[in-house]
């Protein structure tokens, strides 16, 4: 591995970090080496919160205290229950269009935005694409175009991670898909970024900041599985029922929606599309569904006569 290459990386990443650190900043933390480091390295410019994000018990939340206490900085870890990690997808799907699986990956992302007491939410996203961290990448014959990787998630962040924070007011930084970053860690072969274990060369690079071995050797373990947000969503509701509701105007839908809106939190997504409400219910059990559809309904037909009238 290129000693040199190794340098540019380490003063390309160092220098974009402390230009962030204009003022205090909060971290998307999850105690893995690629949140841990970028706080790690903002901690030498300026005030660093740390916000890890998970149901108690979580893995997610006990890596974060550990990261923490190795790197003696602070942590703000944040208990979810299930109930309420339901409730916040729910409100986060008002805001952002998000399918099933990404609801689940950025919700710890839109708690610890939503708990944010800086201007500024930074987080580790794009570590794994630019340096091939994902356990796909080290099976034979897989597909390893991390360039196309890193465009394809460069594409999403204005749709997922930007609207979060602009949601609180809050400026985004993901220092791993900064160009100056990319430009620099594709200076290694693709073989070299990925390695036996995934990220070694993000690794050498944490380990000459002098971030602690025991997190520079952590595996990867996917936010909607660490945070147990997946776990959650799943075990509370197991089932649901989709509605397309149509009306005389948009103008109508929307009012509709907003006036059923507090009545159904929780239980009820909804959206307008156009003159329509697409609605999906969701309950625990199948006795608990057909009583929630049948309690939207009724909300939207009185909704409807008072909007007429």
């Amino acid at each position: 591995m290129n000693d040199n290459h190794l340098k540019a990386l380490y003063t390309s990443l160092d220098n974009l970090i402390k230009n962030e650190c204009d003022q205090p900043i909060t971290v998307a933390f999850s105690g893995g080496i690629d949140s841990t480091l970028v706080a790690f390295i903002a901690n030498n410019y300026c005030d660093v919160e740390l916000i890890a994000v998970g149901i108690p018990g979580s893995h997610d939340l006990e890596a974060a205290k550990s990261a923490a206490k190795l790197i003696g900085m602070e942590l703000k870890a944040i208990e979810v229950s299930e109930n309420e990690m339901v409730k916040e997808g729910i409100e986060m799907q008002k805001v952002i269009n998000l399918n099933g699986m990404e609801t689940e990956f950025m919700l710890p992302f839109w708690i610890a935005a939503k708990n944010a007491s800086t201007s500024v939410l930074m987080c580790g996203q794009g570590a794994d694409e630019l340096f091939g961290g994902y356990a796909r990448f080290r099976k034979e014959d897989s597909e390893k175009n991390l360039s196309k990787e890193v465009d394809d998630l460069i594409k999403r962040i204005p749709h997922r991670e930007k609207s979060i924070t602009d949601s609180f007011n809050l400026k985004l930084s993901c220092p791993y898909l900064n160009k100056r970053i990319v430009k620099s860690a594709e200076m290694f072969t693709v073989e070299e970024r990925i390695g036996d274990i995934g990220k070694v060369v993000l690794r050498n690079i944490a380990t000459q900041f002098g971030l602690p071995e025991e997190i520079v050797n952590r595996k990867k373990k996917a936010a909607q599985y660490g945070s147990g947000s997946q776990k959650a969503i799943k075990k509370i509701i197991k089932h649901r029922i989709q509605f397309e509701i149509d009306f005389e105007s948009e103008e109508i839908a929307k009012a509709i929606e907003k006036a059923t809106e507090p009545e159904n939190f929780g239980w009820v997504e909804t959206r307008v599309d156009n003159k329509q409400i697409k609605a999906t219910v969701k309950a625990k059990n199948l006795g608990s569904l057909r009583e929630a559809a049948e309690d939207f309904m009724a909300c939207i037909s009185v909704a409807e006569k008072m909007t007429k009238e």
